[in-house]
């Protein structure tokens, strides 16, 4: 079993990749997904948004870190791709599963197109070196599921390595009743050279299981459970016990520390990115609910730092008393 860290728009930036994959277990992470447009993409832009590649390509503990593109332009898409392996991508992943409504003619809009994904999968496979992994991520349909078959014979592609799939469609969004792990099966069998990797509300060793045995997928891509669950991958991997609420908090208590460190002056920025941690993290525990609705009054780092330390300090006493 494989656990990958997600690229989520708006959490996974480089700050939090750090936090997470310190914790997670993980065995990959991605950037969030990187716009190209027909201009192209600057060395400094790609710098900036995966500074892993400073490091090898690797988090500070060492978790490789696919570079992800997101773009319409196969040539510019291409010349993105060969100028991240360049800088050192361990791999390149092509977003075409993004359903955010400020992506337009790009990320699962093009679903739709399958020639056009089909003809930015090759001119990015063409650019890259050979040992450089080229893989992509998609949606289980953009109005249906019944339209994945299609799609997966666009990308699935000579020299694509993985297909992480969303199992939701472009037009569920992320409608838990509309989650269906079931339609990966098939495409083990009809793409055998390609590694199906299942994505979509992995958020526990349960639910990790019973993805596994509806998708037949041994490799798993793991996104806000990360944030309920902040040792998810070793959870599921290892069967190690889920994190205790004073243990998420300390992860939270990190988040605040790391961004401090990197000379952030608004401290609303610091404190928003605690809360929106915690936003996430509740959904675990009722504790840690009721916790975040008293946190998200606080006003200011100091403020922040001493109600998570308060409320770490109480919840360490309660286990303490029932030992």
């Amino acid at each position: 079993m494989k656990v990958y860290l997600a690229p989520l728009e708006g959490l996974a930036d480089p700050p939090l990749r750090k936090i997470l994959c310190a914790c997670g277990g993980y065995d990959c992470c991605y950037t969030e997904f990187i716009r190209v447009t027909d201009e192209g993409l600057s060395e400094k832009t790609l710098l900036h948004d995966c500074p892993e590649l400073s490091n090898g390509g690797k988090t500070g503990d060492g978790t490789p870190c696919r570079v992800q593109l997101l773009g319409d332009n196969q040539q510019a898409m291409a010349q993105a791709a060969a100028l991240a392996s360049r800088l050192g991508a361990p791999a390149v992943d092509i977003n075409f599963g993004c359903p955010s409504r400020f992506v337009h003619h790009s990320g699962s809009m093009l679903l739709k197109e399958p020639e056009l994904m089909r003809s930015i999968v090759l001119a990015v496979r063409e650019a890259l070196p050979p040992q450089i992994l080229l893989t992509v991520k998609i949606r289980s349909g953009f109005a249906d599921k019944s339209e994945l078959p299609a799609i997966m014979e666009a990308v699935a592609q000579e020299g694509v390595s993985e297909v992480a799939v969303h199992c939701r469609t472009r037009a569920d969004l992320y409608r838990r009743q509309a989650l269906d792990w079931s339609v990966l099966k098939p495409l083990h069998e009809a793409f055998p050279n390609v590694c199906i990797v299942a994505n979509g509300d992995i958020v526990s060793k349960e639910s990790a299981e019973e993805c596994e045995r509806e998708s037949g997928c041994t490799t798993l891509m793991a996104g806000r459970g990360a944030f309920m669950v902040p040792n998810l991958g070793h959870v599921i991997k290892d069967g190690a016990r889920p994190f205790s609420d004073a243990q998420t908090l300390m992860q939270v208590r990190k988040t605040v520390e790391l961004f401090i460190s990197m000379g952030i002056e608004r401290e609303k920025i610091i404190t928003d990115r605690a809360k929106q941690f915690l936003s996430y993290a509740r959904l675990a525990s009722p504790a840690l609910s009721a916790f975040f609705r008293a946190f998200c009054h606080c006003q200011g780092v100091s403020e922040c730092l001493k109600m998570i330390d308060s409320k770490i300090n109480e919840l360490e006493g309660s286990t303490e008393e029932r030992q």
